[in-house]
């Protein structure tokens, strides 16, 4: 097999894991990073062959994930409960940076939940994604600022205060490239929330290659917390704060997912993880002042 280098610490050369079939048959491939643990398809899916997935049923058939309809109210109300969680545990409601409000920007926003949420605290809030299906959703049902275009090739006239990517990094052949475009349309002061799964967990050891998570090829990358943190760093990013949660165990709402699902997070298991990251001070040594 050809040799890939890793995405997100740079290793130059990245080990054949395991192949795995698409839920239409094609075989994929999957890299480890011998030095930062992240995974990855290889060779990276083609964005046309992506949007075909995207438009093959996947908001609607996505048996893999434990749901089939992601535009019924019970999968609107259990994507509330996470992200508002989330929110919580990342420091959102106690940041002050973020206390007067001002301009969102959510990444992958699919069918607008978190946006129409951030609406609804008074931020001006919008979103994109590639998918029409969803874009086409949250505008004619939700009443939202969302588009359908590729955040890599749509130039912003202004900047934002907050840029959301909620399990969104794993569907990008490039991630590096987004998170470069992100810090330019970012404010100096401030916010990238970023949530994924995560490779390096102890719920993903356990199952091994029947992770819930190992859904090809719309999940492109398996990221560890080394891998998404020298991803950042590499791109211009400080971690400002991670926390994992989780399991996958167990039946959802079970007494053994939800005992799984404490302990995942309690012990910081868990195979979720979501990170706050602004953008770093570029010091200036040979002058009387510094960039920020």
């Amino acid at each position: 097999m050809d040799n890939y280098s890793c995405i997100c610490c740079g290793e130059p050369r990245i080990n054949y894991f395991f192949s795995k079939p698409s839920r239409f048959g094609e075989i994929f491939h999957i890299h480890k990073c011998p030095n930062c643990g992240s995974e990855s398809i290889q060779p990276l899916p083609s964005d046309d062959m992506l949007k075909d997935y995207y438009e093959k049923a996947y908001f609607t058939t996505r048996t893999e994930r434990g749901y089939d309809n992601y535009f019924s109210n019970r999968i609107k109300n259990e994507i509330e409960r996470v992200f508002k969680m989330n929110l919580k545990d990342i420091g959102f409601f106690s940041d002050i940076t973020l206390a007067n409000k001002g301009l969102h920007l959510d990444i992958g926003c699919a069918a607008g939940y978190f946006t129409a949420y951030m609406k609804s605290l008074g931020w001006n809030a919008s979103g994109i994604d590639i998918s029409h299906i969803c874009t086409d959703f949250a505008r004619k049902k939700l009443k939202l600022n969302v588009i359908c275009d590729d955040y890599l090739k749509h130039e912003y006239k202004h900047k934002f205060n907050l840029i959301t990517m909620w399990a969104s990094i794993e569907h990008l052949s490039r991630p590096d490239n987004f998170i470069n475009k992100i810090k330019r349309d970012l404010t100096d002061d401030g916010k990238l929330y970023i949530s994924t799964c995560r490779a390096d967990s102890f719920f993903k050891n356990v199952a091994r290659k029947r992770w819930r998570y190992y859904n090809v090829p719309e999940h492109i990358h398996y990221f560890t917390i080394t891998g998404i943190k020298s991803l950042l760093e590499r791109n211009g990013f400080n971690t400002v704060k991670l926390f994992c949660y989780g399991s996958g165990f167990g039946k959802p709402g079970s007494f053994i997912r939800r005992s799984a699902d404490f302990l995942a997070k309690k012990i910081s298991a868990g195979d979720m993880m979501v990170i706050s990251a602004q953008k770093a001070r570029v010091e200036k040594r040979d002058a009387n002042y510094f960039i920020d």
